[in-house]
């Protein structure tokens, strides 16, 4: 072996070592769900984690101290003493993470911000999706996507940009990874490109992130781009398309989550395909949870649950977990329809998936007739990866008689490892939330985090609950795990009684404002918090 292959090697695993210091174990929250895994996992010990001291949880600090700015639907990070986080008004805020003080912001005051021109949902608007901290030439570096109206067709076609993370000095912005060309909604000549909620996340020296459209006006055919890490260049040599080829004019699978990351691969979920188009294509990567080739994007394998012939927009717009669970590495997330499922990491025969389990329960592909319904069911919220056990926003037991959306108010804990009968851990009717409407997009419960047991997660009441897992503190009681089925019956149904965990804290935050599209983000025992009614938020015992 040259020297030279040696030096490469050496320069690959300080990479790497880097990488893992900055967002493997940190007690930061560095990338959105915390690390590449997308684990939502803090797991360092802090007072966060002590089940004593969480009841004292209060708000310490508020950005802005006076006035509002437009609604946060991006997660905060957190980094070496520094809140990083985008708004819906097109800039990224710096903030110091003890007082709250505003450090920096991109743009400038006096500079445009990133918005786009198509403006139809809140994944449209400004800076929606978390940004990842990084480090380029041996510089700390916060990156993160947005539209730009400076450059391409000045419209808000979307990249990425690399600031330097202690002064927000720009070190580089990518070219156009989503292509706006036209504003007509329902063009199918014009690309209606975006970034959306998909949050970056660097891995092998690049960095991947996910394309997805503007409210399906029409569907655009979703795609995992990669730029190179010290150049924002795009990497060609990297290509993932969700349907037909990257070049024909097929359409669909829309990429709305974020990417994760491990070993040789990168993890994607897509959306829907059929809408508005009159065959199915192929290959049909929609709907599906995908494992790729990290240097190629070639499929590795698919899971795709939801046929073409089911397909109601059920979009798997959660991004998945990687679980490093004691009876093997599994792949799970929960799609728009409800469902949770569980994937072998390694491949089965032919490059088959090879499925662990779902809950609830059901064969998969779902076929014509079995009685269920893939639709819009707004079951858009990644889980939380502890132990053994995976947090989740479920349809629940009932998903296929009157549950379609009670599940969106509840958290569900499974066992990663157990049997089906002991599949669900616990059940929790999250409070502070309010019912769903059919009429109503539902969100009411955000995207859990978790630390040692204890579980954050915000709601649409503007509150942030601590929750004990009851391995951690005592449960609050028993509950039957089929919502709909009386206690008084509930073994005589088929059912089973559940740990309801025990709230150490419910914080009621002072704007009020909805936190369901973001997570808290768990840093060095303090946690950060930001709302649609425009603030951000610094909690601690």
């Amino acid at each position: 072996m040259t020297i030279g292959r040696l030096l490469s090697i050496s320069t690959k695993l300080a990479l790497l070592a880097a990488l893992v210091a900055v967002q493997g174990c940190s007690p930061d929250w560095p990338a959105f769900r915390h690390n590449l895994l997308r684990t939502a996992q803090q797991p360092n010990d802090s007072a966060l984690a002590d089940p004593a001291r969480v009841p004292s949880l209060t708000v310490r600090w508020t950005y802005p101290p006076t006035g509002a700015l437009s609604p946060f639907r991006a997660s905060p990070i957190v980094y070496e003493g520094r809140v990083f986080i985008g708004d819906s008004n097109g800039r990224l805020y710096a903030l110091d993470a003890n007082t709250g003080a505003l450090l920096w912001q991109y743009p400038p005051a006096t500079a445009p911000v990133l918005t786009s021109q198509f403006t139809c949902n809140p994944s449209s608007y400004g800076i929606a999706s978390s940004a990842v901290i990084t480090q380029i030439n041996g510089t700390d570096a916060v990156i993160f996507g947005a539209p730009d109206q400076s450059f391409g067709t000045r419209l808000g076609e979307g990249r990425l940009f690399a600031l330097n993370a202690a002064t927000g000095a720009e070190i580089w912005k990518s070219p156009v990874v989503a292509r706006l060309t036209g504003l007509t909604g329902g063009s199918t000549t014009e690309f209606h490109e975006q970034i959306g909620y998909s949050s970056p996340i660097v891995f092998n020296d690049r960095v991947y992130v996910g394309v997805a459209n503007h409210c399906d006006s029409p569907i655009q055919k979703g795609r995992v781009v990669a730029v190179h890490l010290a150049t924002g260049a795009i990497d060609a040599g990297f290509s993932f398309c969700s349907t037909g080829t990257c070049g024909d004019t097929t359409r669909g699978g829309g990429v709305w989550s974020s990417v994760a990351a491990w070993n040789d691969s990168v993890y994607v979920t897509t959306g829907n395909v059929r809408a508005g188009q009159p065959f199915e294509p192929s290959p049909n990567r929609g709907l599906s949870m995908l494992r790729l080739n990290k240097d190629t994007g070639a499929v590795i394998w698919q899971f795709q649950p939801v046929p073409w012939a089911l397909d109601g927009d059920p979009d798997w717009n959660s991004t998945v977990s990687y679980e490093s669970a004691s009876c093997g590495d599994m792949i799970i997330g929960t799609q728009k329809d409800g469902w949770t499922h569980a994937i072998n990491v390694a491949p089965g025969a032919a490059g088959a998936a090879g499925k662990r389990w779902s809950f609830p329960p059901h064969a998969t592909p779902f076929a014509v007739g079995d009685g269920t319904v893939h639709g819009d069911t707004r079951y858009m919220r990644s889980g939380a990866v502890w132990r053994d056990v995976f947090i989740a926003v479920n349809g629940g037991l009932n998903l296929t008689s009157s549950g379609v959306t009670g599940g969106l108010r509840r958290l569900h804990a499974f066992n990663a490892c157990a049997s089906e009968a002991d599949r669900l851990r616990w059940l929790l009717a999250v409070p502070s939330t309010t019912p769903c409407s059919p009429f109503d997009q539902c969100y009411r419960v955000g995207q859990p985090v978790v630390t040692r047991g204890m579980v954050y997660v915000g709601t649409d009441q503007g509150h942030v609950l601590a929750i004990a897992d009851p391995s951690i503190w005592p449960a609050a009681g028993w509950r039957c795990s089929n919502p709909d089925v009386p206690a008084a019956s509930c073994v005589a149904s088929g059912y089973s009684f559940v740990p309801q965990p025990t709230v150490l804290a419910n914080v009621a935050l002072p704007d009020g404002g909805r936190i369901v599209y973001s997570e808290p983000a768990l840093a060095r025992g303090k946690a950060y918090v930001a709302t649609e009614a425009g603030h951000v938020y610094m909690l601690s015992p």
